[in-house]
């Protein structure tokens, strides 16, 4: 027997196969022990990791087509603002000059940060608070302020919203209601609504409510 051998026997088999230590120790690789508990502890860490992502992603709900999600994006970025105020700003700038330099700023600034939006959302699959936690825990502060910002939004929406509902039930009338300015007993007078630029406020609304 060879010196430094050592003697082992297979499975399911009374052969006995001698070989050296020499052999043995060329058929494994070169184990560095510092490294290998940063790898062990680094895999393990991954594999949570990914299974509370698949975990998450069984739970998160997701969407039907991606029809569904491209009209929810649409709907989601164009609203009243680009309805009624956007042909009124129009008007008042001049028409279709003013129509350039906002395609102009819509196609460098408003598609790409609309884009950005939308991957950083499903890259991260986070609130609009945790998204700029997960980027920079310090940035979560503008998390905050946008939520606050969309709170202020939605207390004067709700005006322009009941205004709009206000309108659509009163359209059904015939003669539409202002189709002819409103008559003020003993107290109408010729050119007292009438205004050099139009006017977008409270005042037809009011008018019509009689207040």
């Amino acid at each position: 027997m060879p010196k430094n051998s050592k003697v082992t026997q297979r499975e399911h088999s009374n052969e006995h196969v001698t070989e050296s230590v020499a052999d043995l120790l060329a058929l494994e690789e070169p184990v560095d022990y510092k490294q290998s508990v940063l790898n062990v502890s680094g895999e393990a860490g991954g594999k949570q990791k990914a299974a509370e992502e698949e975990l998450d992603a069984e739970d998160r709900p997701a969407w039907n087509s991606k029809l569904q999600y491209i009209l929810a994006q649409i709907g989601f970025s164009v609203g009243l603002g680009n309805i009624w105020r956007f042909p009124y700003l129009c008007q008042k700038n001049g028409g279709g000059a003013y129509l350039v330099p906002y395609l102009v700023l819509l196609i460098i600034i408003g598609i790409p940060l609309f884009f950005l939006e939308l991957a950083v959302g499903q890259r991260i699959r986070r609130g609009s608070i945790g998204v700029w936690h997960y980027v920079c825990p310090r940035l979560g502060g503008i998390g905050f302020s946008s939520c606050i910002v969309c709170l202020f939004v939605g207390l004067y929406y709700n005006v322009i919203i009941g205004w709009s509902i206000f309108y659509f039930f009163k359209s059904f009338q015939y003669p539409l209601p202002w189709s002819e300015c409103p008559v003020i007993r003993n107290g109408t007078m010729a050119g007292k609504y009438g205004t050099p630029e139009p006017q977008l406020g409270t005042q037809p609304a009011l008018s019509l409510a009689g207040v």
